[in-house]
């Protein structure tokens, strides 16, 4: 019988992933250089200017790329190889974005690890030719809006290249990551200066942004390991054996191609949709604050990935509780949890369950009538989610008013 006192860990655990990094956290406090501790992104003041700050942050998609890469062999549609940048490139910078950091340019370089005899030959050279299309792509996309600078001579995402190595030994199918460095004037900075008596708005990480051109299922790039796991179906486990530990992964009873009518499209389809470019979104906020003189009425943003709706948890400098009153999850979480009967509290740790990002400010009317703009201009149903209070405790807290109970964390 199991000790009642024992702690209960999620099934993301049980899979070896610590979504909310704690460990990684406390290890490395000690030793990261950070002027600004209640922002989402580590930095330090540019040592050529005393008036900006410079970042670095590296991320990619994870093991979302594992189910990319099923898809592309099971499909035989190469784009979707592209969708990797999509995922690194919204990661790393959501990230630095929701720190201000989206007014100059972006210096981007990437790494490509493969083991190149668990793919047919020839893979790794559409691999890169897909990933350099796409990267072109999402340059397009970005200067058109905003981020050239408001000069459309060029570009402000600058792209020096990086590193692919074979590394048969050490990797089983692929790695790809991603690391931006930046530059943001002081005055630009969201610090994270979380107050009692602030609210918290959220923006969906479903549907269809003005930008995109399909739609999106909202998964984002975390939870990935659990969700292709519990919907993936076992005949994959034999069919693609780099994309798995040893053993029966795969305990889902989907195919790749198969149509999900609550979904609105194929299990294959919503485990690959790409992470929304969220510091598009972010970028328009910021700008319509600056023009009415009230950029200081934000106080944070969180990037609700690792951690999932608990990550907000991470922004401010602490004695915060996040209250956040829930609504249904969106409809790929909920099926990821019939599926594997995962107990919501630990669903809400390991996924946004519908909620991309959230958004911390002041309590005010005409802030929140901005945040109504950028939702029209947008196309990114934006929700009124709760508030801030004082907590007493050491660090934050986070409790979720859900439609499955309340959860503190």
């Amino acid at each position: 019988m199991k000790d009642p006192e024992e702690p209960r860990i999620s099934q993301y655990e049980q899979l070896g992933i610590d979504s909310s990094k704690g460990s990684v956290r406390k290890t490395f406090k000690v030793v990261n250089d950070n002027e600004f501790p209640g922002a989402w992104v580590n930095m330090i003041t540019d040592p050529s200017s005393p008036d900006r700050v410079v970042t670095q942050h590296s991320d990619g998609p994870g093991s979302k790329l594992v189910q990319n890469l099923m898809h592309y062999f099971e499909a035989k549609d190469a784009t979707v190889l592209g969708y990797l940048i999509d995922d690194a490139l919204s990661m790393n910078g959501s990230d630095i974005g929701s720190a201000g950091f989206v007014f100059q340019p972006w210096v981007v370089t990437n790494t490509i690890n493969i083991n190149k005899f668990a793919f047919p030959e020839g893979f790794k050279e559409i691999l890169m030719e897909e990933i350099a299309q796409r990267l072109l792509e999402l340059k397009e996309l970005y200067a058109e809006n905003g981020f050239d600078n408001l000069n459309f001579n060029r570009n402000d995402l600058k792209f020096l290249g990086g590193e692919t190595a074979d590394l048969p030994d050490q990797v089983r199918s692929l790695v790809f990551d991603m690391t931006i460095s930046a530059w943001a004037d002081k005055k630009n900075v969201i610090k994270g200066n979380v107050q009692p008596g602030d609210k918290i708005w959220g923006f969906v990480s479903d549907g269809r942004a003005k930008w995109e051109k399909i739609n999106n299922s909202g998964l984002m790039s975390n939870g990935l390991t659990k969700a292709r796991r519990d919907l993936m179906h076992p005949l994959y486990n034999k069919r693609y054996p780099w994309a798995h530990r040893d053993g029966e992964f795969f305990k889902g009873k989907y195919r790749i191609e198969d149509f999900v009518e609550s979904l609105g499209m194929t299990a294959g389809q919503a485990l690959i949709s790409p992470t929304r470019q969220w510091p598009i979104l972010i970028r328009k906020l910021m700008l319509i604050l600056q023009e009415h003189k009230c950029l200081d009425m934000l106080h944070g943003i969180s990037v609700n990935t690792g951690g999932g709706a608990t990550k907000i948890k991470n922004l401010g400098v602490g004695g915060i509780e996040y209250v956040k009153h829930m609504p249904i999850p969106s409809s790929i979480f909920q099926l990821i949890q019939e599926e594997s009967q995962e107990e919501w509290e630990k669903m809400y740790k390991t996924f946004n369950c519908g909620f991309g990002i959230d958004i911390v400010g002041k309590k005010d009317p005409f802030f929140e009538k901005i945040l109504k703009i950028v939702e029209e201009e947008c196309e990114v149903i934006l929700f009124n989610l709760g508030e801030c209070q004082e907590f007493a405790g050491e660090g934050n807290k986070v409790t979720l008013d859900t439609h499955f109970g309340e959860f503190v964390y």
